[in-house]
């Protein structure tokens, strides 16, 4: 059993500490989030959320921060921690940006990058960044099209419509990128089944999470697809053995802590030394080893 934490939610500052700090407990990996802006009035949901008046604490600008330059700085401060974006707004960037950042971060981290990707739900998020909403999935499926050649080393072109682009390679040798997908409607989980190196799911509770998995798994069955795949759940509740144990009976190899159960309701407020002790419990609570 792998299990990690979400940082995204933290102050910024403290992420690149907290994440050595996580590798020296024996945590095997680090999930980063993001958006990139915050509008000052939008009207969007998060799928989530459930209704929440509440602002959820992952659209705060306090919380933001360029998800390279975090991958970066993570994978260049620790030497075993394993770095995944989750998720990754895929439709927001040109696939060969994606593929040349993704491809550099492997290299820094000496094969513990993970690609996790997503359509995003901010509707104003991606139209101040002139993306209109309603073709992401479009440009996001383009993306999909072409990324596992770049990462390949093939010369590629695009006729597009979103990101056309000639003939071009980013890289000379193939270089190794788990993908790893987000999501929970039916194309989304088809999407993860068939192309996919892992799913990582939403925080919901724990059964709602072992259905997911579990059509999930069915479609890899009926695709006759038996390649290693990762199960990964965002946990519901405080990290005990007792609480963790139906997602590990179901068949999830990698638990992740989400920010606002570590932070609990010190929130943005929690210090780099509160965090630490935070981590230390978590860590003795579920008998991991350095």
């Amino acid at each position: 059993m792998r299990f990690g934490i979400a940082t995204y939610g933290f102050r910024p500052d403290h992420i690149v500490p907290l994440a050595r700090h996580a590798e020296s407990l024996g945590f095997h990996g680090i999930w980063l989030g993001e958006h990139i802006l915050e509008p000052k009035e939008f009207e969007s949901e998060h799928p989530h959320d459930e209704g929440k008046a509440v602002v959820p604490v992952h659209t705060r600008a306090r919380t933001m921060y360029d998800m390279w330059t975090m991958v970066g700085g993570i994978l260049g401060a620790t030497s075993r921690l394993t770095v995944t974006t989750g998720i990754y707004l895929l439709p927001l960037r040109h696939p060969v940006a994606t593929a040349r950042a993704a491809i550099t971060a492997q290299q820094i981290g000496g094969g513990r990058f993970n690609l996790g990707m997503g359509a995003g739900w901010w509707k104003e998020e991606s139209e101040n960044l002139g993306m209109p909403f309603e073709g992401r999935m479009k440009r996001y499926n383009e993306s999909l099209r072409v990324l596992p050649r770049l990462f390949a080393g093939e010369w590629v072109a695009n006729e597009g419509p979103a990101f056309p682009f000639q003939t071009l390679r980013v890289t000379e040798e193939p270089v190794h990128i788990p993908m790893i997908f987000g999501g929970t409607a039916p194309k989304a989980l088809d999407r993860a089944a068939r192309a996919g190196a892992g799913w990582y799911g939403p925080m919901v509770k724990p059964e709602e999470s072992i259905a997911l998995m579990n059509q999930i798994r069915e479609r890899r069955e009926a695709m006759g697809l038996t390649t290693p795949y990762s199960y990964q759940a965002r946990v519901w509740g405080e990290p005990t053995p007792e609480l963790m144990q139906p997602y590990l009976d179901a068949g999830f190899d990698t638990l992740v802590l989400p920010c606002e159960t570590f932070q609990g309701r010190l929130a943005f407020d929690m210090t780099l030394d509160q965090k630490y002790r935070r981590l230390e419990q978590i860590a003795r609570d579920m008998k991991l080893q350095a």
